[in-house]
Order: C-alpha cells, then sequence, then structure tokens
C-alpha cells in the first residue's frame, strides 16, 4: 500500500482557546508527511464531542489514506469516538495511563513508540498524536512508520539452475518488468554446472510470470528455488504483541510436532494468507537454510463455486511460496480425512481462525479435533487478532493478497452467495463505487456480503 493523501483532525477547542497554534502544528505535520511522500493533505477541526468527532472520522478515514488526530492528554471523547465506529469495547491499556488518568481504547488499538516519547496511539491509519509532544512524536515516531509504508520493494526467489542451458534463455525471459542475474557457484553436479539465476520483479503478478516462463524453458534444468525473504528481520523485531505471540505459537508447533509434520488449512483469503506468510517468516529466520527447502503442504477445501480470483492467487502462491496444495471439495471433515489417510504423519494443522469467526470463540491455541473427527492438533495463532490486526500485517509488511480485497469482499465464501460488502459502498462522482477491504472500521459487519442471495 503506498500512503498519497492525509487528513488532519483538529479539535476546535483547542484552537478557540488558544491551546493550540494551528498554523505552527500543520506546518511541522506537513514537513513531516512530506518526507514520508505524502503529497496531499486536508485539515477538519471538528466540534469536541464523540458525535462530531466520530462522523468525521468515518468520513476521512473513507476519504484518505490515513488521518493524523491531535489532542490533549487525558481528553475521552475521542476514544470514545473510535470505540463507537469501530463498535469495539472500551478497555483498559497499561502503557497509555498518563497524567490525567486516561487509559480506556478500542481493544484493538496499537501504540507506536519509541524511547522516553510519549507513544502514539493508533487504530487502522488512524494515529492519535498527543499535543504536547507532537514535534517528538512526528520525528522520531511516525515518520519512519509512514516512511516504511512508501518504501518501494521488490519481488525476488533464487533458482539453482544448469548453469550452461540457463544462459540460452536469459534474454527471453527479461523484459521491463522482470531483470535477471546469473552466477557462478564454481560447484557442479554428476554432469551439470550449477548457477545460481536471481528473478527480481516490482509486483507480485509480475515475478510469478517470470517464473511460470522460466520453469517452461529451463524444465528440468532448475534442481531447486527459494523466495529471497526481505521482512523477516523486521517481522521478529516488532513489538507488536500479537505478531510476537503468533511467532512463539509458530515456533512452538514447529518444535513440537517437526517442520515436516505440520501443514497449512489454506483458501487464499487474507486470515490465512498472512498466517502462510508469517509461518514462512519462521522458517525463513528460525530456521535458515532447512525452512527455505521446506514445501510446505497446505490443504484446500474449495467451495462448490470458487471465485477465479481466489483460485488465481492460490495458484500464484503455490509458485512463489514453492507451496504443496491438495485441492478438494466437500466437507471439511472429509477432507482432514483423506489428508490423513494420505499422509498419516501428519501431526498439526496449522488455522488462521480469530474469535470472532463461527465457532471459534471457545478455541484454545493448540486443540485437539472434537472427538467424531479425524485427530490432528488445531494450531491457531490468530485467535485473538482482530480485523484490523490481519490488514495492518498485510498492508506494512507488503504482503500479496488475493485482489478481490480491493474490489469490496471483506470475506470470501462461495461465489454463488457472497457478494461485495455492502458497508462498503460509497457514493464517487455520482456513481457507487467500492472501497477496499482494509476500509472498513467495524469488524461485526466483516461477514456482511455472505450468504446473501443473488437471485
Amino acid at each position: 500500500m503506498k500512503l498519497e493523501a492525509a487528513a488532519v483532525l483538529v479539535p476546535n477547542n483547542q484552537c478557540l482557546q488558544g491551546e493550540l497554534d494551528l498554523t505552527v502544528f500543520l506546518k511541522k505535520i506537513n514537513s513531516c508527511l512530506k518526507a514520508t511522500g505524502i503529497q496531499k493533505s486536508k485539515i477538519s477541526v471538528v466540534e469536541e464531542n464523540v458525535k462530531s468527532v466520530a462522523f468525521e472520522l468515518n468520513l476521512l478515514s473513507k476519504l484518505y489514506d490515513i488521518v493524523i488526530i491531535i489532542q490533549n492528554p487525558g481528553t475521552k471523547y475521542m476514544s470514545e469516538a473510535l470505540a463507537y465506529i469501530s463498535s469495539q469495547e472500551l478497555v483498559h491499556l497499561d502503557d497509555l495511563e498518563d497524567s490525567n488518568g486516561q487509559s480506556l481504547w478500542p481493544i484493538s488499538t496499537k501504540l507506536l513508540k519509541a524511547n522516553s516519547i510519549p507513544p502514539i496511539i493508533y487504530l487502522q491509519r488512524m494515529f492519535i498524536l498527543d499535543s504536547n509532544s507532537l514535534e517528538h512524536q512526528l520525528n522520531y515516531i511516525l515518520k519512519d512508520h509512514l516512511a516504511h509504508y512508501n518504501t518501494k520493494i521488490s519481488y525476488s526467489k533464487l533458482f539453482y539452475v544448469n548453469l550452461k542451458e540457463s544462459k540460452k534463455y536469459l534474454d527471453i525471459i527479461q523484459n521491463d518488468h522482470i531483470t535477471i542475474t546469473l552466477e557462478e557457484t564454481h560447484s557442479t553436479t554428476k554432469d551439470n554446472e550449477l548457477g545460481i539465476l536471481q528473478l527480481t520483479a516490482k509486483d507480485f503478478e509480475s515475478i510469478v510470470i517470470g517464473e511460470k516462463l522460466l520453469r517452461h524453458v529451463l524444465d528440468s534444468n532448475i534442481f531447486s528455488s527459494k523466495r529471497i525473504d526481505y521482512m523477516s528481520d523486521l517481522i521478529y523485531s516488532s513489538n507488536d504483541i500479537h505478531i510476537r505471540n503468533a511467532i512463539m505459537i509458530i515456533e512452538k508447533c514447529f518444535e513440537e510436532y517437526g517442520i515436516d509434520n505440520v501443514f497449512l488449512s489454506f483458501n487464499g483469503g487474507k486470515d490465512c494468507t498472512v498466517l502462510l506468510h508469517l509461518i514462512q517468516t519462521v522458517l525463513c529466520k528460525k530456521y535458515k537454510n532447512d525452512g527455505a527447502k521446506i514445501k510446505l503442504f497446505c490443504l484446500y477445501v474449495s467451495s462448490d463455486n470458487v471465485f477465479k480470483e481466489q483460485d488465481d492467487f492460490i495458484e500464484q502462491c503455490r509458485l512463489f511460496y514453492n507451496l504443496e496444495i491438495m485441492s478438494t471439495t466437500g466437507s471439511i471433515k472429509d477432507a482432514l480425512r483423506i489428508t490423513i489417510n494420505q499422509k498419516p504423519y501428519l501431526k498439526a494443522c496449522f488455522m488462521g481462525s480469530r474469535r470472532t469467526d463461527p465457532f471459534c470463540s471457545h478455541l484454545t491455541p493448540f486443540q485437539k479435533t472434537d472427538a467424531d473427527w479425524p485427530q490432528i492438533m488445531r494450531c491457531s495463532p490468530f485467535l485473538d487478532w482482530h480485523y484490523t490486526d490481519i490488514w495492518d500485517y498485510l498492508l506494512y509488511y507488503k504482503v500479496p493478497y488475493c485482489k478481490l480485497y480491493d474490489c469490496g469482499f471483506t470475506s470470501l465464501g462461495s461465489a454463488t452467495n457472497t457478494i461485495r460488502n455492502p458497508n462498503l459502498l460509497f457514493l464517487d462522482n455520482d456513481a457507487d463505487s467500492y472501497l477496499p477491504a482494509y476500509k472498513m472500521l467495524n469488524e461485526k459487519n466483516e461477514r456482511s456480503g455472505r450468504n446473501i442471495s443473488k437471485m
């Protein structure tokens, strides 16, 4: 996600009472935004009450990539406004206990921290800055965070190939979207001199197309491949408690059951896409070279009428992440029984379930299937994640996801009875359009487009 436009929300009481030199503050904010590549900004001055702030935040979050909010420490209307538009309960956060005693915020609220500076409070790309610490928060916390969103990344894979044969095809594969380098390894197999071919592209679809072409022309002259992981260090250094706990659960699952004896339930949806990426991150970081060689097994239980875009994305993931995917239809119970019969060594299954999902409120991170099911350990690292946590991860760490989510879908089911989420319907230039899934604030509406008759 590239951030291009920002809104700044200022309570009018601070301006009217002379507590805030708006000109000076806005100059500092604009300087920070431009330094991170954000060129467009809008100023909104709003009455200092829950209803007015909630209405304005709901509107600004739809129109702009981020919203920067200035508030005095200890005021309660901002947290209550966020709770109102997100339909989340207010919970006590120890790290937010300030001199005025305000520490109640929506449950999925997060903090951006740096040394002794008061943390920035944020929820779904709405950042709340302390008017008394604004300059330090801008320069030492927010600037780096926003700059990462606009940092250009590339997607790369390494292929161990027959050096002589590969040289013949470089010009065929390379184009404006794909770059290729080929180096000798100074090692050989029984019959061939080995080379390392690196394929690099600026976007996910291009790297997949490049790999398809490469495998077509080189075929058996490709001996192995691995993805280059640019984000593992950043992810492992995260202070986000949800990410840290999920990593611990994934690592524990690998330690207890072995990396060859676990698999992932994967259908191309947003939650399991994050889980796939995090599993790959753990394999890369924790198991180094061994992790890169693992061909993770995934079970895909498809619906009777699946979206083409969903199937396309799953195939792209198969190539890019070097997955082994078994696709089947029918019930999950039957699919699991078939899987275990074919691969009896499998002991645990990673699942992207959250407590807000149907029938998942009672689950624990490690829990055996019910007695009348095929016996397997269910490993659920995301139980305490929220909708916004999933999208924070996908967008911040630039993880490829199914393009249906950019078209107004928030939860993927059968194409027969799944529609764009009505809550994301937006009037744009007198025409109806749908906002992307990451714009939805109320996670209670996540499944609003599911099980809808199209007749």
